[in-house]
C-alpha cells in the first residue's frame, strides 16, 4: 500500500502558486487539483471573476462535496495529492477541520508586492478576504496541531 501525502498549498492572488502546481503535476506519483473551492467561493460571495460561468459549471458549489473530494482516496499508483488552494476561498464560517490531515504549506509574498501586482489587473476591493483569512488559517493550523 502506498502512503498518501496530501499537500495543501495555500496562496493568495498574484503569487507563484500556479508555477508550483505545474511543477508538481509533472511528477508521475502525483495528482493535482487547482482551487477546488473556487466555485463554492464564487457562489457564496457573488463576486464576478474571470471565467465565473465556466467555473460554476465545472466545479461543485457544495462545501461538503468539495471536502469529500479532496479528502478521498487517490487513484492507483499515486502517492501525493497536491492541492492548490486560495486562502480567500475559505470563508470565515467554513469548517476547516479537514486541514489537520494535510501537510499545509504557505506561499507568502510581501503584501505590498501582492497589492501592486493585483491592482494592475483587478479591482483591489474584490480581495477583501485575502489577508484576514490568511492569518486566520495559519492561526487555526498552529493551534490545532496534533
Amino acid at each position: 500500500m502506498i502512503d498518501i501525502n496530501r499537500i495543501a498549498m495555500w496562496s493568495g492572488p498574484r503569487n507563484i502558486s500556479t508555477a508550483m502546481m505545474r511543477s508538481f503535476e509533472n511528477r508521475k506519483d502525483t495528482i493535482v487539483i487547482d482551487e477546488p473551492f473556487y466555485a463554492y467561493y464564487l457562489n457564496k460571495t457573488g463576486f464576478d471573476h474571470p471565467c465565473k460561468k465556466e467555473v460554476l459549471r465545472s466545479q461543485s458549489r457544495n462545501w461538503n462535496e468539495v471536502v469529500d473530494l479532496i479528502t478521498s482516496e487517490l487513484p492507483k499508483n499515486k502517492a501525493i495529492w497536491y492541492q492548490k488552494h486560495m486562502v480567500h476561498h475559505i470563508l470565515s464560517y467554513d469548517d476547516i477541520g479537514w486541514v489537520k490531515s494535510f501537510k499545509n504549506c504557505f506561499l507568502i509574498r510581501h503584501p505590498k508586492e501582492v497589492i501592486i501586482s493585483y491592482a494592475k489587473k483587478n479591482n483591489i476591493n474584490s480581495s477583501k478576504y485575502y489577508l484576514t483569512n490568511f492569518y486566520g488559517l495559519i492561526l487555526y493550523i498552529e493551534t490545532n496541531r496534533n
